[in-house]
Parts: C-alpha cells; sequence; structure tokens
C-alpha cells in the first residue's frame, strides 16, 4: 500500500507540472480547430494565454502589425514567410472583426 501511494504522488506531481507549462493550464483545443491553431497556440502562449486572443478581434492588417509590435516591444521571436501567413490567416479567419448588428435593431430580441 505504502507503495502504491508513493507511486501515485508521484504520477500526480508530474501531470501537475506539465499542467503548470501552459498558460492557465491551456492546450491548443482551446482555440478552434483549423490549419494554424497549434502554431498560433505555441507561438503566442510563449508569453501570454489564449484569453487575450479569444477576445480581439481585429482585420487582418491589424493581427499583421501586431506581429511586427510584438517583436520590436517585447522580444518576440520574428514570424516570417509561410509561418507568418499561417498564423496571421488563421487569427483573421477566427478571430476576425465581428459582424456589427443593424442599426436600430435590439440584439437581445428575435
Amino acid at each position: 500500500m505504502r507503495r502504491f501511494l508513493l507511486v501515485a504522488t508521484c504520477l500526480a506531481g508530474a501531470t501537475l507540472a506539465q499542467a503548470a507549462d501552459a498558460p492557465g493550464g491551456e492546450d491548443p483545443s482551446i482555440l478552434p480547430a483549423g490549419q494554424g491553431q497549434e502554431e498560433v497556440f505555441y507561438a503566442c502562449t510563449a508569453c501570454h494565454s489564449t484569453a487575450i486572443i479569444r477576445r480581439s478581434h481585429f482585420p487582418r492588417e491589424q493581427w499583421d502589425g501586431l506581429m511586427d509590435w510584438m517583436t520590436e516591444k517585447h522580444g518576440m521571436n520574428p514570424l516570417e514567410g509561410a509561418e507568418r501567413t499561417l498564423i496571421v490567416d488563421y487569427l483573421t479567419q477566427h478571430f476576425g472583426p465581428r459582424a456589427a448588428p443593424a442599426r436600430g435593431r435590439n440584439p437581445f430580441l428575435n
């Protein structure tokens, strides 16, 4: 029994250590599925959680400009070529501008 408890404690510790590596215990599945999901997750969560991504809805030009801004101001590794295109495409597709509700319509009424 003592051996079982020791093994269980070690396994639990290893699991907690792995979860602590990602911000908030997140993994790529927190983002919408699609080409670029993992690349966005790993490039972005090196510095911040996905919450900032998931609440932002920028046009393509702004997502692309943010890549340069984060490189210049925050020391992010530069994203270039196909990797940058893949990441900006993914962000634009899944976190682009939201459609604005029609003027004068109450969004809470069907």
